[in-house]
């Protein structure tokens, strides 16, 4: 008798824990004032006006014991030193602890930087003080955004059952590496250029979704797609095509539904086809935003009403710090930026965006040239019962890191997301890494870590699936 009983006991928790599930939603504008700096490119740019607002959005998920806060906002990334002011904050303002509180960035291109920037480098990307001195007033300002936004979001809390689906959005992603013809490895080397010989990579066109019915307040959709939101640039203020998806899905569902977008694995991905149909050619640059958050939203759109419910369970959450060896550069590298500083530049077997990445001001190999031998980085998770995780890599991975995460994972769906809770650069995948380029130059990582850190989210996972009633 007593296997019997220990199942009913496990059966009688499930369905409490069903029914104390409780979903909430919250939006905030964060858009700053004109002046502050934009990261994203090789030199600096100010914003001069806005195109569309930058929002905090976050959705809050309760057990009826357990809560965890679920952010996404419009943002290049948030570096480690604005990490270590929220995060107290928001727990301060909320109550939910730190490893149940989950920070995404979109990446986008075309928002202010949320930390000062050395002013040594002034003349190429570096922050004037005047610009140090916005900057610190807007981070302080977001850091209160994120806090107030937790709180509207639990405030904001209903009953709720859960549903998932799945499908694809073909032609929007594209891989960005290339081998060229001359066995040279390129990132972005230009539509049409004559000199590619193949794509080093296949995109994931798959896009998840998450649904949450509510009882007496409007239903959330969490979206989840990767690739490199860049189609706007510029010096105006825009959440660029992420913006579209949510403003997209939500008019065309209607009926006051609120939607989340989760960027994911996008290391190597981005709009950009190098061999364009006449009518993709025919895109303007703006165009791009519209045409690519239209085409995610639709995709999820098209799933909607298709959602299979799945059980609600235990909300938990996991953050856990990992070693990961140093991209310490080689002896050629070395020669090579001395080659730079000498204004030897034809020397140096590299150009375009490999070069500006292997020279430039705070390049990985003038900051790394005399170690550390590793640095420690942190993975985090959140789980509902063993049905959704949010998977969180705090970098920008590449497509085969995100697949790999999914694939082993332990939980029905699992969301993977880039640039949450950290900022540590490009990670590539291992194969990736080796075969060269420019995010495999920039990465302050070795190669392995790609497997590393796919072998840490997944035993993260796991263990959350094993504790899970």
């Amino acid at each position: 008798m007593k296997r019997p009983m220990t199942c009913l006991v496990a059966a009688f928790a499930a369905l409490a824990l069903q029914a104390e599930f409780k979903a909430g939603f919250s939006r905030m504008d964060i858009t700053p004032p004109l002046g502050v700096p934009m990261p994203g490119y090789f030199s600096k740019r100010v914003a001069d006006g806005v195109l569309d607002l930058l929002n905090v959005e976050c959705v809050a998920l309760s057990d009826g014991a357990s809560e965890a806060l679920i952010y996404r906002v419009d943002n290049i990334h948030l570096p480690n030193p604005f990490l270590s002011l929220a995060f107290p904050a928001i727990t301060a303002a909320t109550g939910v602890p730190r490893d149940r509180i989950y920070i995404h960035s979109t990446h986008i291109h075309t928002g202010p930087a949320a930390w000062p920037r050395d002013s040594l480098t002034v003349t190429r990307n570096g922050f004037t003080d005047e610009e140090n001195r916005l900057t610190r007033l807007y981070a302080d300002f977001l850091v209160s955004r994120l806090a107030d936004s937790g709180r509207a979001a639990l405030a904001d809390l209903a009953p709720a059952r859960i549903g998932i689906a799945r499908t694809v959005c073909r032609n929007v992603s594209f891989i960005r590496r290339f081998r060229m013809k001359d066995g040279s490895v390129r990132t972005n080397p230009g539509v049409g250029n004559p000199n590619i010989k193949e794509a080093l990579g296949t995109p994931d066109e798959s896009l998840q979704l998450v649904r949450f019915w509510r009882t007496g307040a409007p239903d959330i959709a969490i979206v989840n797609f990767g690739t490199h939101p860049d189609t706007v640039g510029g010096t105006k203020y825009s959440a660029d095509w992420p913006g579209v998806v949510c403003s997209t899905f939500e008019n065309g569902v209607g009926g006051g539904v609120k939607c989340l977008f989760l960027n994911g694995a996008q290391g190597d991905v981005n709009h950009i086809d190098v061999h364009p149909s006449p009518a993709r050619k025919a895109l303007k640059k703006a165009d791009n935003r519209f045409y690519m958050g239209r085409a995610v939203a639709g995709a999820a759109m098209s799933v909607w009403d298709m959602c299979e419910e799945v059980p609600a369970g235990a909300v938990r959450g996991a953050v856990t710090s990992v070693s990961m060896p140093a991209n310490v550069p080689t002896a050629d590298e070395i020669k090579w930026v001395d080659l730079f500083d000498a204004g030897r530049v034809k020397e140096i077997p590299l150009k375009g965006m490999e070069l500006n990445t292997l020279t430039g001001p705070s390049s990985r190999v003038r900051k790394l040239r005399n170690g550390p031998d590793h640095f420690d980085i942190l993975v985090s998770s959140v789980t509902i019962g063993s049905s959704i995780a949010f998977a969180g890599v705090p970098c920008e991975p590449f497509v085969q890191i995100g697949c790999d995460i999914k694939a082993q994972s332990p939980l029905r769906m699992t969301i993977v997301s880039c640039l949450t809770n950290g900022a540590e650069g490009y990670i590539p995948s291992t194969s990736a890494h080796r075969e060269g380029g420019y995010e495999g130059l920039s990465s302050r990582f070795k190669a392995e870590t790609g497997d590393r850190l796919v072998a840490a989210q997944v035993e993260q996972l796991k263990r959350l699936a094993a504790s899970a009633p």
